[in-house]
């Protein structure tokens, strides 16, 4: 089993080295693998493990620091680059003790055994979902507009009107040098712009509430005994 150092809580150098497997536990309730009374000295005693580089030395430089010479009757180091089957027969190499936590309690002391009786409850909750919305958007836009307006515009007019007739003391008052100025006018559009408030647009939630009945199975053991003898009658408990 290949062993990361890295990022530790025991200040050892960041490396992959590797573990026998019959010396890790996996946990009861995670898949978090437990090394049980194996010390940081022994992880950093071990060598660097690289991909395709492992040969019967190493293995037997791993299962000394681990278990010693002479382990389980074999001196592990006596076998020099070549192993036989019994070199494997130790509880090192045991894959199923990586399940010890898992298997069902065992009392030695009465040979009993315990099944667990497992029952399933449904819990039912809720959390918030985003199911959709309304986006407002307010964009200006331009219209051509027009309005028909009247307009004055003033001219001067200069008429002469030949005339023959005695000279009267009026005329003789306006017998003198002079001018006569006549202003004209005329009227221009004049344009402004008012702004209204024509219409108002309000964004609301409305909440409604709906009962919803939720449907599913639960599961439970169910546990029957029943007694037997030698002739292979059953009575059930």
């Amino acid at each position: 089993m290949v062993l990361d150092t890295d990022a530790n809580d025991f200040s050892l150098e960041a490396r992959k080295v590797l573990v026998p497997i019959g010396i890790a536990e996996l946990d009861e309730d995670d898949d978090d693998v437990i090394l049980p009374n194996v010390t940081a000295e022994q992880i950093a005693a071990l060598p660097l493990y690289t991909k395709d580089s492992l040969n019967a030395d190493t293995e037997s430089r791993i299962r000394d620091i681990f278990a010693g010479l002479g382990a389980a009757g074999v001196a592990a180091g006596a076998y020099g680059a070549t192993h036989n089957a019994e070199f494997y027969n130790h509880e090192q190499f045991d894959q199923n003790r990586l399940y010890n936590r898992r298997l069902p309690a065992h009392d030695a002391t009465t040979d009993a055994q315990s099944i667990p009786v497992i029952e399933e409850n449904l819990e039912v909750g809720k959390r918030e979902v985003e199911t959709g919305g309304v986006r407002v958007t307010s964009n200006i836009v331009e219209r051509p507009v027009e309005e028909t307006i009247n307009l004055k515009e003033e001219h001067v007019r200069v008429e002469r009107t030949p005339v023959d007739r005695p000279v009267v003391g009026s005329d003789l008052d306006t017998f003198k040098e002079g001018e006569i100025e006549l202003t004209e006018h005329a009227e221009v559009p004049v344009v402004s712009k008012e702004a209204r408030v024509v219409e108002e647009v309000r964004v609301n939630k409305d909440v409604e509430e709906k009962e919803e009945t939720i449907r599913d199975t639960v599961r439970n053991t169910e546990v029957e005994t029943e007694r037997f003898d030698d002739t292979n009658k059953k009575d059930l408990l």
